[in-house]
């Protein structure tokens, strides 16, 4: 193989990630399993593919040409040299180049154009206009936000870094970032300043209660590669004083074929730093970029225009010839990326299956036959000694059932029982989703926003939320140089999906600080349009502020509101606090109150130029006034005054104390129609004019600067945590609960209002929205997304004390002034978990086939592999059969462990169809479910296990659906079956196959 092959070969390996064969999870599981197809496809079946091409254009007619006239020339006695024609012929053969060199070109250049367009694992444009100067796609915007990964999916999660945890024998290991480091001023890595895993070298190791603590830093160590420091970390850690049983465990032998030395730890280190090192980005059309991208180099870097006036027709021959073996083969190697990039972006935008649904239900909705069963559950009693303390359980002797009044607002978790008790339990709704208060979703948020489409359609009126502020306080991590395009990427994508959740009379609200707020408003303006920006609000969250390295404090963030669509008129009002209050002192008739207001405008749109119809005289006399008989002059854009002063009378005009012509608050007519609510004061010094403004009950308009107490995240965040779990709470930076409750009003949420947060962090837009409806009985809905550990110690927890009583103190409730509520909540499966599932089948007959044809092999190869072997296990129909036992292999805590855990089909079809549960039972094990959809569609699901077909027909005639049914516009029952042929004439429904239905929702656009 020559150098130019081997460079070609390197490069593509790299692109398919067979550089990378001792790691064992993700899309690095995928690509090991198909290594062996995919080398011997670049390394023989590439290689051969371009030297054909050009082996067959020796074969050239010039030779055959030249061959045939030296012959014709010594047939004739005649020396072939002397003769013209003999003469051309060696000479333009002369001009043409050897196969070999051309055959090296086409290498170069596919070597060129490939690692062009490739860089640390994922395609980004560098689309070269010239020397160090790049073109950009523009397609005639008046303006234009574009970043390095604009045309990208952003797949990485930060939780990566917060803890590796792995097993070894019996004994716990973790591996700790400790100092997420960046650089000064937040300025992007510099080229000789990439950042890496560094062991932390002044304590590289700790034991704590009987598990090992490896710790690392992320910072910036130039070009050292991970490897190295990876070795480095290796001898260090491993020559620690101390922890030797753990340290003996460590060198346990886990050899691969690449390193057949490799120990435990460093398995599980280049598992570690690679995790955090990748796959940050999937590609949304990778073949539809290369191929364009492929045709921009070949007509700038192949095709030389300038030069063919000059060329030779054999030279052209042979460019053409070149041109074409270099797009023949570079498409086929497009074609296979293209269908690895695709594989992966299929598997992140499939909707991710429910792991398993719980629902917390204060007592005072659950029929008292249930609690003694319920008091009888050692584990939920537990968790309510947990939550809320003995004291809340104090009326419970441990026999005798407590009075509903005294444990009303206890909220019951239906995962501490059987699948019996919640069945029969859940029966009792009549409108199940109306029911249910909250929604608690444990899932990376664009997971979690795409499964939301189908039922959640134009339905949210208010979405807050609170994404990573990307500064050292709150950063993702990111790959070198990419800070600000991963950052972009990962909101603009999760942006894309809740803005269709959004309701056409709904609004958004964004919080951010300085550092992204100017990409912020490109992205939210780009997604809502500038139309639809309504107010970017400071508000002062830390009076004491936040040091920077550049010297300020930081005292403020921003809240950026959007409106979905011109139809929201106007926003939600504020309350006035007590001081604001107390200054509407008067009362007129109606009891209404108000204050005296200066009636000369001030502020914006004041002046004279701004509204020139409200400059106008009034004629004052003593502490009466008038408005003299005037009309408006178009001419001279003022008033014309048709009356003079009558005796004892003075003009005033709405003039300041500096002599600036100002104007009246009211127009002319206006102040004809209301005369009584103005006053007059005269002085011997000045005259002035008063009006009345009214106490407006809904309260004040919100101003673009928010700055009072109860916004400081530290006392109504930090210090709220810790009043609801005590000093050892386990989240940082909170935001205050009244802050978002603000925001929430603002946002227009009446009593009645759906709100999202998919950055639900510790759970501050449930704790408020469930405030918001202590204070008026309302009746708001709240959906929360949070992937966080915390989900489980901090978020949930949260919404279950504030359900009992919005009064803590060092994590102890000091009443039990609770509010009857029902929150569901459930996992999604992650897309690790995804991947983790797949598994490759060819049978001996497909193999067979596609040996026998090296034409359908090439095709089968480079488009179809992939997702072909790998259907079953992304979606096993035939596991229906049995749908309350479907399996999924889950990814625990312990890095690489997963646990075959039942997966929650039924949840998942509903939101899969966007049900509308009203009623969920189990009858004769049959779970009958009816609900609608968002087209007031009536619908019935029938789930039964096996497919006794006589079994479902006597049930289903027993229950009498045969009458009922002609309620229904659709029914779905899993297995086929022959519930149509039960039809009667003059009855209307569809039945369908739950299981083909499950299929095109799940992979569907």
């Amino acid at each position: 193989m020559t150098d130019k092959q081997q460079k070609l070969i390197d490069i593509l390996k790299e692109m398919f990630q067979l550089d990378q064969s001792d790691l064992d999870f993700g899309i690095y599981r995928i690509m090991n399993a198909k290594a062996d197809e995919i080398r011997a496809f670049l390394e023989k079946d590439l290689v051969e593919a371009i030297h054909k091409a050009f082996a067959s254009s020796d074969a050239n007619p010039l030779q055959a040409e030249l061959d045939e006239a030296i012959a014709s020339a010594r047939s004739l006695g005649v020396d072939p040299e002397t003769i013209p024609k003999v003469q051309e012929l060696r000479a333009r053969l002369a001009e043409r180049s050897d196969a070999a060199a051309l055959e090296n070109e086409v290498y170069s250049h596919l070597a060129t154009f490939f690692s062009r367009y490739y860089k640390d694992g994922d395609f980004v444009s560098l689309r070269r206009y010239k020397k160090d100067t790049y073109a950009i796609p523009y397609e005639g915007e008046e303006v234009k936000l574009y970043w390095a990964n604009s045309d990208q999916y952003y797949i990485k999660t930060s939780e990566y870094f917060k803890d590796y945890t792995f097993k070894v024998a019996d004994k716990t290991v973790h591996f700790k970032l400790i100092d997420a480091d960046t650089e000064a001023n937040n300025n992007k890595a510099s080229t000789d300043k990439e950042r890496r895993f560094v062991i932390y070298e002044e304590k590289p190791a700790e034991e704590i209660d009987g598990e090992l603590y490896i710790y690392f830093e992320y910072k910036a160590v130039g070009k050292e590669k991970q490897e190295k420091l990876n070795e480095k970390a290796l001898e260090v850690v491993m020559g620690v004083e101390g922890y030797e049983e753990f340290k003996r465990l460590l060198a346990t032998p886990a050899p691969t074929e690449k390193n057949k030395k490799r120990t435990l730890l460093e398995k599980h280190l280049k598992s570690y730093t690679s995790r955090n090192s990748f796959d940050y980005f999937i590609h949304k059309d990778l073949g539809g970029f290369l191929t364009r991208e492929l045709d921009f180099y070949i007509k700038n870097e192949m095709l030389y225009l300038d030069d063919i006036e000059d060329a030779t027709t054999i030279k052209i021959e042979e460019s053409l010839r070149k041109i074409k073996t270099f797009k023949s083969i570079a498409k086929k190697i497009i074609a296979f990326l293209a269908q690895l990039e695709e594989f992966q972006k299929n598997l992140w935008l499939k909707k991710k299956f429910v792991i398993e649904t719980n629902y917390c239900i204060t007592l005072d909705k659950i029929d008292e036959k249930y609690y003694e069963e319920i008091f009888a559950n050692k584990e939920q009693l537990a968790e309510w000694r947990k939550l809320y303390g003995d004291e809340a359980l104090a009326s419970f002797n441990g026999t005798e059932v407590p009075s509903p009044e005294e444990v009303k607002y206890l909220v019951l978790d239906t995962k501490f029982f059987d699948v019996d008790f919640k069945n029969r339990l859940l029966a009792e709704f009549d409108d199940l989703d109306e029911e249910i208060d909250g929604v608690l979703i444990n899932s990376e948020n664009f997971g979690a926003l795409n499964l939301l489409q189908e039922g959640y359609n134009k339905q949210i009126e208010c979405i807050y939320i609170d994404p990573p502020y990307n500064t050292n306080a709150s950063e993702i991590m990111y790959k070198n140089g990419y800070k600000n395009s991963s950052w972009n990427t990962l909101i603009e994508n999760r942006l894309t999906l809740a803005h269709s959740l959004l309701s056409p009379m709904g609004s958004h609200c964004f919080t951010i600080d300085d550092y992204e707020l100017e990409n912020s408003l490109f992205l939210l303006d780009k997604i809502f349009t500038k139309e639809n920006h309504l107010a970017n609000v400071p508000i002062r969250n830390n009076p004491q502020g936040r040091s920077t390295v550049s010297g300020f404090a930081v005292n403020h963030e921003y809240a950026i509101f959007h409106r979905a669509s011109e139809n929201v008129k106007t926003v939600g009002r504020l309350q006035r606090n007590e001081k604001q209050n107390s200054r509407y002192k008067e009362i007129n008739e109606d009891g209404r109150k108000y204050l005296w207001e200066n009636f000369r405008k001030t502020g914006t749109d004041s002046s004279r130029q701004d509204r020139p119809k409200q400059f106008y005289p009034l004629y004052i006399s003593k502490n009466t006034f008038r408005i003299p008989e005037i009309k408006w002059n178009d001419a001279k854009n003022k008033w014309d005054i048709l009356e003079e002063t009558k005796a004892g009378e003075k003009v005033v005009w709405p003039v300041d104390p500096s002599g600036y012509e100002k104007v009246w608050k009211w127009g002319v007519e206006r102040v004809k129609n209301s005369i009584h609510e103005l006053k007059v004061e005269v002085t011997r010094d000045s005259i002035e004019v008063y009006r009345k403004n009214y106490l407006n009950d809904a309260g004040k308009l919100p101003g673009t600067w928010w700055d009072e107490a109860k916004y400081a995240a530290g006392s109504h965040g930090t210090n709220l945590l810790t009043s609801l779990f005590g000093p050892e709470r386990s989240f940082s930076f909170p935001k205050s609960v009244y802050a978002v409750c603000d925001s929430l009003k603002v946002l227009g949420s009446d009593n009645r209002s759906l709100h999202l947060d998919y950055f639900a962090g510790s759970g501050t837009t449930g704790h408020a929205t469930i405030k918001l409806n202590r204070k008026d009985s309302g009746k708001r809905k709240y959906i929360l997304v949070e992937m966080g550990e915390y989900f489980d110690t901090v978020t949930k927890p949260r919404i279950q004390k504030v359900i009992y009583t919005d009064n803590w103190k060092d994590g102890k409730p000091q009443d039990k002034e609770g509010i009857s509520q029902m929150f569901k909540y459930f996992k999604l499966e992650s897309y690790e978990d995804t991947l983790n599932n797949l598994e490759f089948r060819r049978t001996k007959a497909q193999q067979s086939t596609i040996e026998s044809n090296p034409k359908l092999k090439e095709d089968y190869l480079l488009n179809y592999m992939l997702d072909y072997e790998s259907s079953t296990s992304q979606l096993n129909i035939d596991n229906f059969s049995k749908p309350f036992d479907y399996k999924l292999k889950v990814s625990t805590g312990s890095a690489g462990e997963t646990r075959e855990t039942a997966v929650d089909l039924i949840e998942t079809f509903n939101y899969l169809i966007g049900l509308k549960v009203k009623t969920r039972a189990f009858i004769k094990e049959f779970l009958v479910i009816e609900g609608e959809n968002l087209k007031e569609e009536k619908i019935l699901i029938i789930w039964r296990e096996g497919n006794d077909n006589e079994a479902l027909n006597s049930f289903f005639s027993k229950m009498d659906f045969s009458v009922k049914t002609k309620e229904f516009d659709t029914i779905y029952v899993n297995g086929d079956n022959n519930l149509a042929n039960l039809k009667k004439e003059d009855e209307h429904f569809k039945v369908k196959l739950i299981e083909e239905e499950f299929k095109n929702r799940m992979f569907g656009a």
